[in-house]
């Protein structure tokens, strides 16, 4: 696949799957599904191949076996955010405590809030991005400056960045 998408969707059921889908394209995010039937290996592989920022996970009795799925998930993929739902939150959160640092929606949930909470999500991780992105390209410019301008006065060195933009 490797595509880049805003929200890897691990959740029971394709129609649900094709739903949660069309409710994030109507929200401009773009979206992949698989069941956590897969199995662990293949969904680390989804989520490898499509680069999501956001991973919404379908949690299922015995919480704390799909827990530890969405656990080492957590571990292994670092810079995505995560959303979580289950039928029943508080057996989750009995079985998995951690969880209550994560978003977790009870089903049947409400469409809405669960796609506004992700879209704020994916709109927060392509912001830490960008930023990432800025922060390193000074870091590189100002790497060049030093190299290229030891003995050149402050003066210029200011003028050089301000003629690049760079404040």
């Amino acid at each position: 696949m490797n595509t880049n998408i805003d929200v890897a969707l691990i959740l029971w059921n394709t129609d649900v799957i094709d739903l949660v889908s069309f409710v994030l394209l109507n929200r401009n995010l773009k979206s992949c599904g698989v069941e956590p039937s897969a199995g662990p290996e293949k969904i680390e592989d989804f989520i490898l191949s499509c680069r999501p920022s956001v991973v919404m996970f379908d949690l299922d009795p015995p919480y704390d076996r799909s827990a530890a799925v969405v656990s080492h998930l957590l571990g292994r993929f670092t810079d995505c955010r995560f959303v979580m739902t289950c039928a029943d939150p508080n057996l989750a959160l009995k079985q998995a405590p951690w969880l209550s640092r994560h978003a977790l929606f009870q089903k049947p949930y409400e469409i809405d809030e669960i796609a506004n909470t992700v879209r704020s999500m994916a709109r927060s991780a392509a912001a830490r991005a960008v930023n990432l992105s800025l922060e390193l390209s000074l870091r590189g410019i100002r790497h060049v400056e030093e190299e290229m301008t030891p003995g050149i006065s402050r003066r210029h060195v200011t003028t050089f960045r301000t003629r690049l933009n760079l404040g």
